[in-house]
């Protein structure tokens, strides 16, 4: 499918060590690593007229909404997941006896925004309780009702790398006119991800993981219909209508007073997106998409499936426990195995640890368990490296 000596080549740190931590933080392709020291150059030594006028911010968004199949103006830049998910959870205008469904699988950065604003606003939390490294399907429609505002939920979860239907989850909340917001850091990267198609009405990732781009880069995307309907729990001038922030601007510039009664608010995107998002981290990150949708989200997702079952097959193979659901609507990039370490125990953890910087392997203990993370870039003869380590353990 790939050269994938060519695509090795491509990422630095491949040659470092056998890497499985993606969805930790993944590593930068070298395009990214040149094209954000060459502009940071220019922005910063040469102080290039041209730099200084082009936004590296709007090539980003263009290929953000690209990678999810929605428009340019549903996509807003973000630092992060979490500033993504707190973003949504803050603008939405809550009433009181609501409820937020939410299941104890997520990753702190889609409960902790939802729980404050069920304090800030008594909400009502449905935690649902997983089975089996999954969230039970039924469980999660049978808690939406009709006070149902959100149901929050990770595209793939984090530890064991459960894939959640979301098309059939965001059915059922739109029968109770409820919302869906979903968390598609550990799946943007891996599955092809159609905002319309699946149903989604809000969605935050981080550009960090399996986009492997930079760092403080990521984006929301909010349905075009919700948009004028939300408000940003925040705001700085850059939020006001154009013709609002130009006034401040040239008075800035003049010495001119400018308008301190009233803040008006940016219909669309405008309203939602922060000021001071880098320009060098988004040059980088418009890099690494366009990397990875040079080579196609459907052939990505392909060859990580076909590494994915290759690496469960050599498991079973081993005799080690496998942590994660293994069927192929269920799963993802994240395969989670059993390991001989106690790893509630600090100890332990600094033990494992040790073992794998020893042995050159990348790779994450979560959800009890090693998580070993499958990107496009891996080989098969480094799975059979890692499944030998493992065996040895």
């Amino acid at each position: 499918m790939y050269n994938i000596e060519r695509i090795h080549n491509d990422f630095p740190a491949l040659h470092k060590a056998l890497f499985f931590a993606t969805a930790g933080v993944g590593p930068l392709p070298r395009a990214t690593i040149v094209a954000m020291q060459h502009y940071l150059k220019e922005l910063r030594v040469d102080f290039s007229k041209n730099a200084w006028k082009e936004d590296p911010r709007d090539e980003a968004r263009t290929l953000a909404a690209q990678l999810i199949h929605a428009s340019q103006d549903e996509v807003v830049l973000t630092d992060s997941t979490s500033a993504g998910i707190n973003l949504l959870a803050g603008a939405l205008p809550w009433k009181r006896g609501e409820n937020i469904v939410l299941n104890d699988l997520e990753y702190p950065a889609n409960v902790f925004p939802w729980l404050y604003q069920a304090d800030r606003h008594g909400l009502e939390v449905r935690m649902i309780h997983s089975r089996d490294g999954g969230v039970p399907l039924e469980k999660l429609i049978n808690a939406i009702d009709k006070k149902t505002r959100v149901l929050a939920i990770s595209h793939v979860e984090f530890g064991t790398g459960y894939r959640n239907d979301i098309a059939t989850l965001a059915e059922a909340v739109h029968k109770v006119n409820g919302l869906i917001c979903v968390d598609a850091i550990q799946s943007l990267g891996v599955l092809q991800v159609d905002v319309s198609d699946l149903g989604i009405d809000m969605l935050a990732t981080g550009g960090y993981k399996w986009l492997c781009g930079p760092l403080g880069t990521g984006f929301a995307f909010i349905k075009s219909e919700l948009m004028d309907r939300l408000h940003p729990p925040t705001l700085t001038y850059a939020n006001l209508p154009k013709e609002e922030e130009e006034t401040v601007w040239n008075a800035l510039i003049s010495g001119a007073d400018y308008p301190m009664k009233h803040a008006p608010l940016a219909d669309g995107r405008k309203r939602f997106e922060a000021q001071g998002l880098s320009p060098v981290l988004f040059k980088g990150f418009a890099i690494s998409l366009r990397y990875l949708l040079d080579l196609e989200m459907d052939s990505i997702e392909s060859r990580i499936a076909e590494l994915v079952d290759y690496l469960i097959l050599a498991l079973n193979q081993a005799g080690i426990a496998i942590l994660s659901p293994t069927g192929s609507k269920e799963r993802s990039g994240i395969v989670t195995v059993r390991v001989p370490f106690d790893l509630t125990q600090s100890e332990e953890i600094k033990a494992l640890e040790e073992k794998l910087y020893k042995a050159r392997i990348i790779a994450l203990p979560r959800s009890g368990g090693l998580r070993l993370a499958v990107h496009f870039f891996n080989m098969k003869e480094e799975i059979d490296q890692v499944v030998n380590f493992i065996k040895r353990l």
